[in-house]
């Protein structure tokens, strides 16, 4: 799995980043992302290809004809098109166009089907480097421009339509213009928002070929309308660069929605007047630059739906890769949390990271802001009687984690960590912890502390109390929300009590098992759920219960419960079975994947 990698690109990477034009490109592909349903097209080319080298971000939904039969098969898909779920569909349309009339009444209003049907094509949105020297653009909101393609092919009337949509809902007058450039139509909307700041933004929109194309900045539209007119693949794109040719594999050949990041050398993407502020020297201290691409992709190609990617760079010592924890074949904390119908695993180094924050931050403050942490690490070493570092160096770093529910659908967590020097471990307990400990009691070999914290009742406005219990054994914290439970994991790690693995347990499902399978044996990182055995009826009634409440408290901002009310009981469990995901790290990078059937 380990590659070489050239990673020096050479590209410069200056950004431009407008939030409000961001979540308006954003928000429109994501929405396209949602509730696919209906015939299948033909696959439309990749979009991907024709983008330039200094793409920072993109994320590309590869058009419904790329799912082939997947409906027949994919559980997720099928859950989606099952007529239970009608009636969702049937509200989300119905809330969309109370939303047009209200929010744009002048416009013809353009149905959900139309809005679902636009992802019978492919689209992409993501960031990329300003080609501008960082020299004229040392504003750090200049470095990037937003943008969004989407190929119109036997859509261009309903993109039309929406744009028109969106553009009506406007709360300012823009100051609209156009120009020409490679034989495209160029519309520039300049709009100044109404905040005490006068926030301008602007955006560039055109038709290029078969292709609808947004930018945020005037540059980026032009080198898109030239990639894009072409019918051919430019001399050079995004595809061609190391870092993505890295990545690649991991993405895969039957992605649906796949994703790429480009991390840039920081000392080629800061200005140079701002090299030596307190930000960039935190980047250089953290070596950033040993981050070097990431990328991933959603499949439905099989009866799983599957998601995975990597992260790649030098993982050697020194950076925020020594973060994460090594990988192993098994895991300490799995015989507490493996009981019930989901659990979570994770290995992480606690005192690498708090050694990489320190370093850096101390690089990147002043002299007496250095003496002030200082000052602080003193303090914090009297309260718990050792220092920072060696306190964190008594959890090894394993993070287990269970949920379980009551007969009325209340989730129950239980989490198990993995610690050493029993002693130690009790002493900056009842350091940290001292005025929330109601009572304190050892019964072989192991300390329980009963814990009791004050909370302000949401409904009643009243000061209460909450309850939690922790069990400190030689080699773990136990807690949870009730003492049975976390005594009942004591037992069962003592083998006082028959192990749940052959009855209750998440890795008795056959399915499970066989999605384990595809992951590889050592992990730094495992979860999994029966979804069979999480009572969804129980839990979306009490979730419901919970937002009419909040309701009747909240009458400015009512959430709704309508849309949860419309999910039939076994709508879930008649599809999907059993969900797995991992993550491991070698000398390469950091590695996911996770399955849902």
């Amino acid at each position: 799995m380990k590659t070489k990698r050239p990673w020096h690109s050479g590209q410069r990477s200056n950004l431009r980043l407008d939030p409000h034009t961001i979540c308006r490109v954003a928000a429109t592909a994501i929405l396209l992302s949602l509730f696919a349903a209906g015939p299948l097209f033909a696959q439309a080319p990749s979009i991907s290809e024709r983008l330039p080298q200094n793409t920072l971000f993109y994320m590309q939904w590869r058009g419904r004809s790329f799912l082939g039969n997947a409906d027949k098969k994919n559980h997720m898909l099928q859950l989606l098109e099952d007529p239970d779920f009608d009636p969702v569909r049937q509200t989300l349309a119905k809330r969309f166009l109370e939303w047009q009339q209200k929010a744009s009444p002048a416009v013809p209003a353009l149905q959900f089907t139309d809005l679902i049907s636009l992802l019978d094509n492919p689209a992409a949105f993501g960031f990329i480097a300003n080609p501008q020297s960082s020299a004229k653009t040392p504003d750090a909101s200049h470095l990037a421009s937003a943008f969004f393609v989407y190929n119109v092919t036997g859509k261009a009337g309903l993109v039309q339509k929406l744009k028109a949509l969106a553009q009506a809902g406007s709360k300012t007058k823009p100051q609209v213009s156009t120009y020409t450039f490679g034989g495209s139509t160029i519309e520039v909307r300049t709009e100044t928002a109404n905040d005490a700041a006068a926030t301008t933004s602007t955006t560039y929109s055109t038709l290029a070929g078969n292709f609808f194309l947004v930018a945020t900045q005037k540059d980026c539209i032009q080198d898109l309308v030239t990639r894009f007119s072409s019918s051919t693949k430019p001399a050079s794109s995004v595809i061609d660069i190391p870092e993505y040719l890295a990545v690649r594999p991991y993405i895969g050949q039957d992605a649906a929605l796949e994703y790429f990041i480009h991390f840039p050398d920081p000392d080629k993407w800061i200005p140079s007047d701002q090299k030596d502020q307190p930000v960039a020297r935190f980047i250089r201290s953290v070596h950033w630059e040993k981050i070097h691409a990431a990328g991933g992709a959603i499949s439905f190609s099989g009866e799983a739906t599957r998601a995975h990617g990597a992260i790649l760079g030098d993982t050697s010592a020194g950076s925020l890769f020594d973060v994460a924890g090594s990988s192993a074949a098994t895991f300490q904390t799995q015989a507490i949390v493996d009981a019930g119908p989901y659990f979570s695993i994770s290995k992480f180094n606690f005192s690498a990271l708090y050694q990489i924050v320190r370093e850096a931050a101390v690089g990147a403050m002043t002299s007496q802001q250095s003496a002030g942490l200082l000052g602080a690490e003193a303090m914090a070493q009297g309260f718990l009687g050792m220092s920072v570092s060696d306190a964190l160096q008594l959890f090894t770093g394993e993070f287990g984690s269970r949920i379980s529910f009551a007969e009325d659908g209340e989730s129950q967590q239980m989490y198990a960590v993995a610690v050493q020097k029993q002693p130690d471990v009790l002493r900056l307990l009842r350091a940290a912890l001292a005025k929330f400990i109601a009572a304190e009691d050892t019964s072989g070999g192991t300390t329980y502390l009963d814990l009791s914290f004050p909370y302000r009742d949401p409904e009643s406005g009243q000061q209460r109390r909450s309850s939690y219990y922790l069990a400190v054994t030689p080699q773990f914290i136990i807690t949870g929300p009730r003492k049975a439970m976390v005594r009942d994991a004591v037992a069962r790690i003592n083998g006082k009590t028959p192990s749940m693995a052959s009855q209750d347990s998440v890795l008795s499902n056959p399915e499970f098992v066989r999605l384990r399978q595809l992951l590889p044996e050592k992990l730094s990182g495992l979860g999994g759920a029966d979804m069979g055995k999480i009572p969804w009826d129980k839990i979306i009634a009490r979730f419901v219960e919970q937002m009419e409440s909040a309701k009747q408290s909240n009458q400015n901002n009512p959430p709704t419960a309508e849309m949860l009310r419309l999910i039939k009981p076994g709508l879930i469990n008649r599809h999907l079975k059993a969900s797995a995901n991992g993550w491991w790290k070698d000398s390469g990078g950091i590695y996911f994947d996770y399955y849902i059937q």
